[in-house]
C-alpha cells in the first residue's frame, strides 16, 4: 500500500515509527520519505514499465495497450509530481512536436489541441 498522503484532508503524513516482522525491532523517530512516496502503484507500474522500454512511447502503448495521448497524459501526470508544478495551460508546442516526430495523426493532434482549450 502506497500512503504518502492523509486519506482525510490529503496533507503530506510523517513517518514516525517502522519495525521488522522478523526481528520485531522497532524505530521511532522522524523519518523522510523517498519522493517516490508521491506515486500510486499504477504510476509506478507505469514508470518501470517506461524504463523497461526505454522510454519509447510506441513500445509503452503497444505494451499497454492504450492510446498515445494516454500515455502523454499519463506521463504528464507524473512530472507535475516530480516538479510539483501544474502544467501551463494551452501549450500546443508538444503536441505539434508528436505530429512532426509523428507519433500521432493530424485528426489526435486536432483532438488533443481541442481538448486542451476546453479546460
Amino acid at each position: 500500500m502506497n500512503l504518502s498522503s492523509c486519506p482525510i484532508c490529503k496533507h503530506e503524513l510523517k513517518i514516525r515509527e517502522v519495525s521488522c516482522e522478523r526481528c520485531k525491532i522497532t524505530y521511532k523517530g522522524d523519518f523522510d520519505t523517498s519522493w517516490l512516496a508521491a506515486f500510486s502503484d499504477s504510476q509506478l507500474e507505469f514508470i518501470k514499465l517506461f524504463l523497461l522500454v526505454q522510454g519509447n512511447l510506441k513500445e509503452l502503448q503497444n505494451q499497454l495497450g492504450i492510446s498515445y495521448p494516454t500515455i502523454k497524459s499519463r506521463l504528464a501526470d507524473i512530472i507535475r509530481l516530480i516538479t510539483e508544478k501544474e502544467p501551463t495551460k494551452d501549450k500546443v508546442a508538444d503536441v505539434l512536436a508528436d505530429l512532426e516526430e509523428g507519433f500521432i495523426n493530424v485528426e489526435e493532434a486536432i483532438n488533443m489541441i481541442n481538448t486542451r482549450r476546453q479546460k
